[in-house]
């Protein structure tokens, strides 16, 4: 596999050291420079291809959300920043994920599996209201109305979906393939062996999800991003 050509964007070279020496661990990245100032990086969207740009949020005479906005559309973004606050306006622009300082290696991976994942999944545009997915039956494609899933379970290399109507579909699927595909339907992942619908959950409370007919829990490690997912739907 032909490595992906990275770049690095943050004003603070603490962060970059970090970045960069994620970089290095990973063999299928590559990175091509590394910057501080965002005016000297706008140079390299013109001259180089690039698969994937770490762009920090928060920076002198261009912000990240700005930078990103110039980068070609195939260029995969992923946003790295202190600030909590700003991980919306990063979903928004459609980011491939969104890293909160400081970051750990085990985060970042996280992160480089949603760029690699290819799901067995078949849809079409967002605004489908369902997917077909690979069942247990060779050859056989199944139709899942995305609105009727209450949850996914992870089994493995297999995935049991559970709709509303205790229907249980199996599908040979990794988790993690199935949540980058989900992600912009408000599916969202709070455990390890746990993801949900948004829309299908009836309240929180403490490390608990409750849906409609069972409750599920968030993971601590899953607590923070999930949280972050429903701001602007939290009224206090």
């Amino acid at each position: 596999m032909k490595a992906k050509r990275c770049i690095v964007l943050d004003d603070e070279q603490h962060s970059i050291n970090i970045l960069t020496d994620y970089i290095e661990k990973t063999p299928d990245l590559m990175l091509l420079k590394a910057f501080r100032n965002p005016i000297e990086a706008i140079a390299i969207i013109k001259e180089e291809k690039i698969d994937v740009a770490f762009v920090d949020v928060q920076m002198p005479n261009l912000t990240g959300l700005q930078y990103l906005k110039l980068l070609n559309p195939e260029t995969k973004v992923i946003l790295c920043t202190a600030y909590s606050e700003y991980a919306i306006d990063g979903y928004e622009l459609n980011v491939v994920d969104y890293l909160l300082k400081p970051i750990s290696f085990e985060r970042f991976l996280r992160s480089i599996k949603k760029l690699e994942s290819k799901a067995e999944v078949v849809s079409t545009q967002q605004s489908d209201e369902f997917i077909f997915v690979k069942t247990e039956s060779k050859g056989k494609l199944l139709k899942v109305n995305l609105k009727e899933i209450l949850f996914i379970e992870g089994l493995g290399n297999y995935q049991k979906i559970k709709t509303i109507d205790n229907q249980t579909i199996v599908c040979q699927l990794k988790m993690k393939d199935l949540e980058v595909q989900l992600q912009p339907y408000g599916f969202v992942r709070i455990h390890k062996s746990f993801m949900i619908s948004i829309n299908q959950i009836a309240s929180i409370e403490g490390n608990k999800v409750q849906l409609a007919t069972c409750q599920i829990p968030i993971g601590d490690s899953y607590r923070e991003e999930f949280l972050t997912n429903l701001k602007g739907k939290i009224i206090s």
